[in-house]
This record gives structure tokens, C-alpha cells and sequence, in this order.
């Protein structure tokens, strides 16, 4: 779990506060999602404060407080990971509590996982309720699971947004490098909700599909699955890179065949556009592996975004020797990058052409990886139209100091 709220600092009033919002759509959505795919009749976020449980976000019931002694999570947060009850009416523990005897409620099954604050302390569980007994599959505990680490994540998200300290007009013009960090950091939060959903719904829907005759399903169904963990992957790293965007390991990384992939991950994107992707002897660099895919993506997605209308774009990728390591350059056939906005386009927010949607983040991004491996990055025109972004890689880590964004070669 990353930090910024200390282990003595943790105010469970402060958690219940950020899941106690009537307009919660995210959560509200989640908790519905967790109840759907263990068929179960009711679901609910419950959190310990002092010596009752309250459960602020439901579904199938109304949100409510209870004593912890008569609650199925009294016993649960010793319990590091999924606690099942398959039958409430057959343990002692269970079989006189309220939820069990009639008094609330005539529940009979129950199971939760583990819910945690940023410094590692369990605050609570998401829990799921049946008027029948039952048996988890094994995709349904996953997938609770799952779905109860994306409800710690916008836990952690939220308290650490609500404790940061406004900053005054000295301390407010931070580096793009630091601010893009931060950013990336908190969008990934933000996105693992709707994604650790859209994964829970896919691991599903390729079970119920298992045996599907038409195989056009199955391949859609497994590019879409590979898309996700991929996007899964990238928002676990930009969470880790938030505070650390300067230290980079280093390997090698065989950049041709780190193209191939990124045309197979891109598929859709670059079939729906008409692209294509053209190299020509590109080079093992000494670079973070997941940092240079990053920057790829994100040129190839530019150069994809920023077509000339009703021209299919071709996007070519090469690379030149320099003095102590290489210069990779992605080359376009686009709208292209006015001279006087060239050095602008790799800062945060910055956009080289307003009519096209985004947000101006892809290139300050690809201009903070580079950076962090002591590296170049720089823009030009392409021959015949388009642009040329290129970036600089040293062949070892350098000895002192970072990289700069150039705006012409």
C-alpha cells in the first residue's frame, strides 16, 4: 500500500465520510457489480468504528449500523482474505445473531473480503448475503477479491486527496515532470474501479462462453481480456511511479520486438483507423522495459490520433546511431506540429491541435520517462508533411543529472 497517511493518523470517521456520499455512482456500482456475480441477493461496504459496523454503500438493502458482536464480520477482520459462510444456520457462531434468527433478517449465507486503509490497517469488508446457502466459485471469490482491492484503492485515493495541503503561490509551480507523476498516479486510482469491473464482467462472460461455436467471439473476447490485464498492469505502475519517476532499472530491450507487440496490442485502434506501422532496423536499447513500451504507445497512439482526414495514416518507426546511444524517431504523415508550438507540445496540458480530443498528457509523459533515463526528447517536421517525435536513450545510465525535451534537432 504507498503511503501519506501514517499508521497513527488513520481517521476511520474520515473513511466513513468518503464512502458515505448519496451521489456515489462509482461505489454504488461496485457493491451491485460484487452482489451479481456471486449471486447474491445483497452486498454491502461495512466498516469497524469503535464497537459497531457501519455499512454507508449497500445494495438489495438500505444502509444501516449494527452492533459488532451481532454481524458475520465480527470474526472476519483477522482475516487477510476471503471469509465464506455457507451455511449460517448450521454454525454456532452465526445461528442466534439478528442477520440469522429473523430479527433483521433470515440470511443464511455470507462471505466478504478484506478492506484496508493507505498505511495497511484493515478498516473493514466488502461483504455479499444470501436467504440461501451457498458455494463461491472459484471466479466469484477472485473476482470478490478483486473488486474489494479496487474499493481499498479509491479508499486510499480519496484520504490522501483530502488531506493534501493547498500550497502556496511559491510552492505551486512545480516541475511538469512532478506534476505529470502525480497525475498519472491519481488517474490510475481513479480508473482501477470501473477496470477491476470490466475485468470481473469479462472473466465472467468468457466462462458463460467457454464452449461458444463461433470462434470470431472468442478471438474478440480474448483480445479484449489481454487489452485489460494490459491496462491493469500500466495503472499498477503509474501508482508505483507517482513518487519515483527518477529511478529507472535498466535492461535491455529489443525495440523491434517491442513494436511487434504494441501492433498486436494496438490492433483495434490501428484497423479502425486504416494505419500502419512500418520499421526498419530498430535496436536493443538499454532502457526500463514497461517506461519505453509507454513511450511507443503513446507516439504510435499520437500519430494514429493525429491523422490527416480521409488519408490513411502510416506511422514509421526507425532509429539512428548518436554519440553514446541512439535516437529513436516516430514519423508521421499527419496534420503535423506548427514550428513555434514544437517545444510546447511536451509540456503538461499542452496540445498541438485543440480539434482533436485529449487532454495533453501523452507527450509530457513520454517527456518524463525519457528524462528519468537521462535522455532527450525532441519534435520536427516529417518530409513530405506530418510530424517527426524523436527521443534520445545514452547506452548506460548516466552519470549525474536528467534528461531535457529539445524542441528541433
Amino acid at each position: 500500500m504507498s503511503s501519506g497517511v501514517g499508521p497513527a493518523d488513520l481517521d476511520i470517521d474520515a473513511v466513513l465520510s468518503i464512502l458515505s456520499r448519496p451521489d456515489d455512482v462509482e461505489l454504488a456500482e461496485l457493491v451491485e457489480l460484487v452482489a451479481k456475480i456471486c449471486d447474491a441477493e445483497a452486498a454491502g461496504i461495512t466498516i469497524l468504528r469503535g464497537d459497531d459496523y457501519h455499512v454507508p454503500v449497500t445494495y438489495g438493502i438500505a444502509p444501516f449500523v449494527c452492533p459488532a458482536d451481532d454481524t458475520f464480520c465480527t470474526d472476519t477482520m483477522s482475516t487477510d482474505g476471503v471469509f465464506c459462510i455457507e451455511d449460517a444456520t448450521a454454525d454456532d457462531r452465526y445461528a442466534e445473531i439478528s442477520w440469522v434468527d429473523g430479527t433483521l433478517a433470515s440470511a443464511r449465507f455470507y462471505a466478504s473480503a478484506p478492506l484496508y486503509g493507505p498505511n495497511g490497517q484493515m478498516v473493514g469488508r466488502l461483504c455479499v448475503i444470501d436467504s440461501q446457502p451457498k458455494v463461491l466459485t472459484p471466479l466469484q471469490l477472485r473476482s470478490l477479491e478483486t473488486l474489494a482491492l479496487s474499493v481499498t484503492k479509491l479508499i486510499e485515493l480519496r484520504l490522501l486527496r483530502s488531506q493534501r495541503p493547498v500550497l502556496p503561490s511559491t510552492e505551486a509551480n512545480q516541475s511538469a515532470a512532478t506534476v505529470v507523476s502525480q497525475l498519472a498516479a491519481e488517474l490510475s486510482h481513479d480508473m482501477r474501479v470501473p477496470l477491476s469491473s470490466i475485468v470481473a464482467s469479462l472473466e465472467m462472460l468468457e466462462e458463460e462462453l467457454g464452449s461458444y461455436p463461433d470462434p470470431a467471439v472468442t478471438v474478440l473476447l480474448d483480445r479484449t481480456t489481454r487489452a485489460a490485464d494490459r491496462l491493469v498492469r500500466l495503472l499498477d505502475r503509474n501508482m508505483e511511479a507517482g513518487s519515483a519517476v527518477d529511478e529507472v532499472e535498466r535492461t535491455e530491450v529489443d525495440l523491434d520486438a517491442l513494436v511487434r507487440q504494441l501492433v498486436l496490442d494496438s490492433a483495434s485502434l490501428l484497423e479502425t483507423a486504416n494505419a500502419t506501422i512500418e520499421t526498419t532496423d530498430l535496436p536493443v536499447v538499454h532502457a526500463e522495459p514497461r517506461g519505453i513500451y509507454s513511450v511507443m504507445q503513446n507516439l504510435v497512439t499520437n500519430s494514429v490520433k493525429f491523422g490527416r482526414p480521409g488519408v490513411p495514416a502510416v506511422v514509421t518507426i526507425f532509429a539512428e546511431r548518436t554519440d553514446g546511444g541512439w535516437r529513436v524517431s516516430v514519423r508521421d504523415n499527419g496534420v503535423g506540429i506548427p514550428e513555434d508550438r514544437r517545444a510546447d507540445v511536451f509540456a503538461l496540458f499542452s496540445r498541438g491541435d485543440t480539434d482533436v480530443a485529449g487532454h495533453g498528457i501523452g507527450l509530457a509523459t513520454v517527456a518524463r520517462i525519457i528524462a528519468a533515463h537521462g535522455g532527450h526528447v525532441g519534435a520536427s517536421s516529417a518530409p513530405g508533411g506530418g510530424t517527426e517525435i524523436w527521443f534520445e536513450l545514452p547506452d548506460a545510465p548516466p552519470e549525474g543529472g536528467a534528461g531535457t525535451a529539445r524542441p528541433d534537432s
